[in-house]
């Protein structure tokens, strides 16, 4: 059965199983939507940003008992009330129900791109910025101050004024090949460090192991990168 025939029998199913009697006092359709608006407020109250909310037109054809109780609500398909939102709303005196779509849009201030940045590009505040921005449909998990993204690189391109998430990041390599190190070589139990010069012949991030060479002796060693332009090996 096709999506438009299904809707079209649920409809119907809808009319014929929940219409009252002509003379019966008729639910107010506004109150759905004034109710559920209210019911949003309460659950998003204390979340940082502001939202937005613009619901679906309910099928005017919809002929239903008026509520005595205060209709319920709940999330349907999903329990997060961000983007397209589903609402099952109930009416348990009078034993029906409905569902409500709705838009909710979220915005907070969040990290993005000033500019196009390509793939690969190691972060710095200069190519970033703080806007308020829609975030209720942003994939990953956004950011909300520029120094969280010390020491990242994007993992793709990305556009100006396009919000940054971990979607986007990986972490930059803290030692590039043919830079310059520090190479700190300390003992066993670390109470004993001497520092000299070196030269990356690998690039690597924090925690890697990568070739350098004693710019004194010039012998190439494996050191552990520890923080940028620094390696440490241990005797």
């Amino acid at each position: 059965m096709s999506g438009k025939r299904f809707s079209n029998c649920v409809v119907l199913l809808l009319l014929l199983v929940l219409v009252s009697p002509l003379h019966a006092q008729q639910q107010d359709m506004s109150q759905i939507q004034q109710q559920a608006a209210s019911w949003l407020d309460r659950q998003l109250k204390g979340q940082p940003g502001r939202y937005e909310v613009q619901f679906s037109a309910l099928d005017p054809r919809l002929r239903l008992a008026a509520c005595q109780t205060p209709l319920d609500f709940e999330p349907h398909g999903t329990s997060e009330l961000r983007g397209r939102v589903n609402l099952k709303v109930s009416c348990l005196d009078q034993d029906w129900f409905i569902y409500l779509a709705a838009d909710v849009r979220r915005f907070v201030p969040v990290v993005v791109a000033r500019t196009a940045l390509p793939r690969g590009a190691a972060l710095s505040p200069s190519m970033l910025s703080i806007q308020e921005m829609d975030v209720s449909r942003v994939r990953g998990n956004y950011y909300t101050s520029i120094s969280e993204l010390n020491g990242m690189q994007l993992r793709n391109r990305v556009r100006a004024d396009e919000v940054i998430t971990n979607v986007n990041l990986m972490a930059a390599d803290a030692v590039n090949r043919g830079e310059q190190v520090v190479i700190v070589a300390t003992s066993g139990s670390g109470t004993l460090g001497v520092r000299m010069a070196g030269e990356a012949l690998d690039s690597g991030k924090i925690g890697d192991q990568v070739r350098v060479r004693n710019l004194q002796s010039g012998r190439v060693i494996r050191a552990l990168v520890v923080s940028r332009g620094v390696v440490e090996v241990r005797f």
